[in-house]
């Protein structure tokens, strides 16, 4: 049997010049090595979807592009991780005193009327992918879960569930809860009561975004994002923000995301220097792109609203009480 074919770091420079792309020399030799083929040149080489292509002339534009990619997750990750923990710290706080208990089973039985998504099976769902989390958890040795299985008389709290949860069942915990329970968790994350049904999908966009930029995914043409960020949540940036008509938010940008984490953040109560220094930097690192790409390249990766845009959610930034 003969063994599969490759080729060389060499041969996948003649392949990528064929392709229109000038890459040659040591350094941009010694850049594919570091980016990857796959990886790195594939990855970044459409926007969004394969077919939509980039049309790079040299290797030093696609090399902008991934150091723009870097740059935005340097960005997004310390407000992503606080989020995370914020989000579920207030709500637990909440979850318990709306429920009087810290036992999981209490709380399934008061604030999960078994009527939401998918009904009384989307409640045992949420139950079973719960337990499921605490068994791997146990299986690993992780004190947080073996503290309370191994002791005497001991229950797992609902906060040991929430620090060992990813966001995403932490969303889909949140979907099974009465109106009344989520109303809650609205108000401390700073959201009007009308909005109240939006939090778990919240939490699933601030997820998406999260598990791209921690796990070194591709983020500036925002491809991580689903079909399950509801229309509903752009339309709460829109009139929160005070977006013009004509800037829709569907998240099928990464200045979306932005406008995203910062309502949240401010939201939460972060500094607002903190977010407003997220707005410049993203605005920084968008011109500094726009000075080292053609614009044609330019115009597929960065939308062009996305000053406009970037204008409003800073002005709105400024404009939130303290």
């Amino acid at each position: 049997m003969s063994s599969p074919s490759y080729k060389s770091l060499n041969a996948l420079m003649r392949h990528i010049r064929a392709s229109g792309v000038d890459v040659h020399g040591s350094a941009h030799k010694r850049a594919l090595a570091q980016l990857g083929y796959f990886h790195g040149y594939k990855g970044y080489r459409f926007s969004r979807t394969p077919s939509r292509l980039i049309t790079f002339s040299d290797f030093d534009e696609l090399r902008a592009v991934v150091r723009f990619d870097a740059d935005l997750k340097a960005l997004f990750y310390p407000l992503l991780m606080r989020l995370e923990m914020t989000m579920k710290n207030l709500a637990l706080v909440e979850v318990l005193d709306a429920a009087d208990s810290s036992a999981l089973a209490t709380v399934y039985e008061r604030l999960m009327p078994g009527s939401k998504k998918n009904g009384r099976r989307g409640k045992l769902e949420v139950i079973h992918a719960g337990n499921e989390i605490l068994l791997e958890r146990y299986r690993h040795g992780d004190r947080i879960v073996t503290h309370y299985y191994d002791g005497p008389g001991e229950s797992v709290p609902l906060w040991a569930l929430f620090e060992v949860s990813t966001l995403g069942h932490f969303a889909r915990f949140l979907e099974q809860f009465s109106f009344d329970a989520l109303e809650r968790v609205a108000r401390s994350w700073g959201l009007q009561r009308k909005d109240a049904e939006l939090v778990p999908h919240l939490v699933l966009a601030v997820a998406e975004l999260r598990n791209a930029v921690a796990h070194n995914g591709i983020v500036f043409d925002a491809r991580f994002a689903s079909a399950r960020v509801r229309r509903e949540v752009g339309g709460l940036l829109v009139r929160e923000m005070g977006f013009a008509s004509r800037l829709s938010v569907d998240f099928r940008t990464i200045t979306d995301y932005l406008a995203l984490v910062a309502l949240l953040s401010v939201g939460l109560r972060f500094n607002k220097r903190d977010v407003h220094g997220a707005t410049g930097t993203f605005s920084a690192l968008a011109d500094q792109l726009r000075a080292q790409v053609h614009q044609r390249v330019f115009d597929q990766i960065v939308h062009t609203d996305n000053r406009a845009k970037v204008r409003q959610i800073d002005a709105w930034v400024r404009s939130a009480p303290v």
